[in-house]
């Protein structure tokens, strides 16, 4: 009976581990940030289940179904003891990764990187559109007088030396790993990401939401359609502007008629050049 509660253990273990293993890749592609910790997951349920396997004889033994030295039983025990102190440690190291990736999030601090100059303040906060060949230029406009925040298609190198920013921060809209990157499959996270910024300071923000295509290709229209509106409202409320630039022609006609009803869009000569380049 031992032998065989052993053996039916030992199914279960293997069969959790392949699951698990066939489900990494989906995983991932939600949470990159933890894929550190899914993998040191992984490795220490595999040596559990080798350990496991490894004491399989002292069980056929207990059971007397296999007859054991004494020095076969030392060295089996040891060998199972070895494999799960591994084990101990794989699971030890990620939940140390698990913590990291929670608590050591690239922090998003309002400044105000071109002041003084007074904000144009003739648009209203919300969600705006921008269908102008170059959106930078009206982004860069509008940060004069107000706290930042870039969300890009574009490494932060890139979209830094294109807006001269050096103070305000940039995160990269990507799969890629990274403490200063989002997945475009985590709509809810980049929602609270957004939010949290627009909500550390009662002084006026901008933030530059570049990419909708791609959100839309990962996750589908209808709910970037809803997380654009819940985003709206939260703009209102917390006294920001938040800029999409879309490409019409990569979206379809119903797709640009309902984004258009909701959103206004920007009209770039309402909007005055700017007036200086004066740091903080």
């Amino acid at each position: 009976m031992l032998f065989i509660a052993a053996i039916i253990v030992e199914i279960m273990l293997v069969t959790i581990f392949l699951v698990s293993l066939r489900r990494r890749a989906s995983f991932i592609s939600h949470y990159p940030e933890l894929r550190e910790f899914y993998d040191y997951g992984l490795a220490a349920m595999a040596g559990g289940i080798v350990a496991k396997a490894t004491f399989l004889p002292l069980d056929m033994s207990d059971s007397g179904l296999l007859q054991l030295t004494p020095d076969q039983t030392a060295v089996i025990n040891a060998t199972g003891n070895a494999l799960i102190i591994l084990s101990a440690a794989m699971f030890v190291l990620g939940w140390i990764r698990l913590i990291g990736a929670l608590i050591g999030r690239y922090e998003l601090v309002p400044v105000v990187e071109f002041t003084g100059v007074k904000p144009y303040t003739t648009i209203k906060p919300g969600v705006y559109l921008c269908t102008a060949p170059n959106c930078h230029e009206i982004v860069r406009r509008l940060l004069e007088g107000r706290a930042g925040l870039i969300i890009s298609r574009h490494p932060p190198e890139t979209i830094r030396l294109a807006l001269n920013l050096e103070k305000t921060p940039v995160l990269w809209l990507s799969t890629a790993p990274g403490e200063r990157t989002i997945s475009p499959t985590r709509l809810e996270y980049l929602l609270h990401t957004i939010v949290e910024f627009i909500r550390k300071s009662s002084a006026q923000k901008l933030i530059l939401l570049e990419g909708l295509e791609y959100l839309i290709l990962e996750n589908g229209f209808v709910p970037v359609f809803k997380f654009m509106t819940t985003l709206k409202d939260y703009a209102i409320i917390h006294n920001a502007i938040v800029i999409v630039p879309i490409d019409e022609k990569s979206l379809e006609n119903r797709q640009i008629r309902l984004l258009k009803r909701e959103f206004e869009v920007l009209n770039p000569r309402a909007i005055p050049e700017p007036k200086g380049d004066v740091r903080t």
